[in-house]
C-alpha cells in the first residue's frame, strides 16, 4: 500500500508517464549533460538530444541491467553511429534501456552545450 506524506498524498519517486520531456538531471532541471556521464532513463521511451550552438553529439551508449555493460546505440537502418549536429535536435526511441551515456564535442561553456531529455510520448 502506498505511504502518504504529511499532506496525505502519495509522492511518486519516478517520473512515470511524462506529458512533456524531462531533463536527465531532474524533472525541474535545465542543466546540460556532461560528456561520458551515466544517466538513468527512468524507463522512458524517447531520448531528446538538443545541441546548443557549436556543441554536437558524437556517440550514444546504452546500458541494460540484464547485461551489466554499456554498448553503442546505432542506427537501425545501417548500424552507423548515432550523431546530432551542432544546433540541431534529435529524438531517439530508447524503450527498455536502463541508462545512457552520451559523448559530446563541446566544452560545456555557454552556447556550447548538449541537453538530454526523456519522455514517454
Amino acid at each position: 500500500m502506498a505511504q502518504s506524506t504529511s499532506s496525505g498524498f502519495h509522492t511518486h519517486s519516478s517520473w512515470g508517464r511524462t506529458r512533456r520531456p524531462k531533463n536527465v538531471n531532474g524533472s525541474s532541471s535545465t542543466l546540460h549533460i556532461t560528456s561520458g556521464e551515466e544517466y538513468f532513463t527512468e524507463n522512458q521511451r524517447f531520448l531528446h538530444l538538443v545541441c546548443d550552438g557549436g556543441a554536437n553529439v558524437t556517440k550514444v551508449e546504452v546500458f541494460y541491467h540484464g547485461t551489466g555493460v554499456f554498448s553503442e546505440l546505432v542506427e537501425v537502418s545501417d548500424e552507423t553511429t548515432i550523431t546530432v549536429a551542432a544546433g540541431k535536435t534529435r529524438i531517439i526511441e530508447i524503450a527498455g534501456i536502463d541508462k545512457i551515456k552520451i559523448t559530446t564535442a563541446g566544452d560545456g561553456s555557454a552556447g556550447n552545450r548538449v541537453y538530454a531529455l526523456l519522455s514517454t510520448f
